[in-house]
């Protein structure tokens, strides 16, 4: 179904547009997303709910797409210079049963570096991201644009660490001098891998719960940005 949207003030437009409150968001459990490449890999998934661009886009029958002025364009979109395309996304919220790779994110706090650990998580074969409760909302729109339309295609959802503790084994990132060389990790078949808040780093009940506490070695500086840190440690363990 194809429609043609010139004003702002269009209920469609209006409703698109308080998906940007985070209340809202819980209300309908829906996000805004945006970019062609994030369009398909949402598409894929099934969890699109409607469109609004400034060109015809080839879409399912039952997708409504909204043709819209660049005004309502950038209306819509948390980028200075829109693609041409901002969609309406459910969240996903399907069971994810035995996941066997896990990614446990501990009060991550920007959003550059959450989108970023999700989509690296995606390229590591990862099964599952979880995030403690204080992390930055998954659906924040610098973590949905730094995921590069990864948040689609792997599952992303609240947990507890304490959780996996008798199920898998918990790896966690710490700079102490307890912790041993991610190069020397033994790894099971089962694991979290727990990555820690950007200033203060994993928190001390995480840190309880750990089975291997690693470090990555670096020399000339104390440490590294946790999605730098993120990417070494799943590019070794996964």
């Amino acid at each position: 179904m194809i429609k043609a949207i010139t004003s702002k003030d269009n209920p469609r437009v209006k409703f698109a547009y308080s998906l940007k409150e985070n209340k809202y968001r819980k209300i309908h459990k829906m996000f805004l997303a945006e970019t062609l490449k994030s369009l398909e890999m949402a598409l894929a998934q099934n969890l699109v709910v409607e469109v609004f661009a400034s060109e015809y886009i080839d879409l399912p029958e039952n997708i409504p797409l909204n043709l819209v002025s660049e005004d309502i364009l950038k209306k819509l979109s948390s980028n200075v210079n829109p693609e041409g395309v901002v969609f309406i996304a459910k969240m996903d919220d399907k069971e994810v049963k035995e996941p066997n790779k896990i990614l446990y994110l501990d009060e991550i706090s920007d959003p550059g570096n959450m989108g970023t650990l999700i989509r690296t998580a995606l390229a590591f074969n990862y099964d599952l991201v979880l995030t403690s409760e204080n992390c930055v909302s998954v659906y924040n729109d610098k973590v949905i644009n730094s995921s590069k339309g990864a948040i689609f295609a792997i599952p992303v959802r609240k947990g507890k660490l304490s959780d996996y503790k008798n199920t898998h084994q918990i790896i966690v990132s710490d700079l102490s001098k307890d912790a041993i060389d991610f190069n020397n990790l033994k790894l099971e078949k089962r694991f979290v891998l727990v990555l820690g808040n950007e200033s203060h780093g994993v928190s001390k009940d995480s840190k309880k719960l750990a089975t291997n506490s690693v470090i990555i070695p670096i020399s000339n500086i104390d440490s590294l940005n946790v999605s730098v840190a993120g990417g070494i440690l799943m590019n070794k363990i996964h």
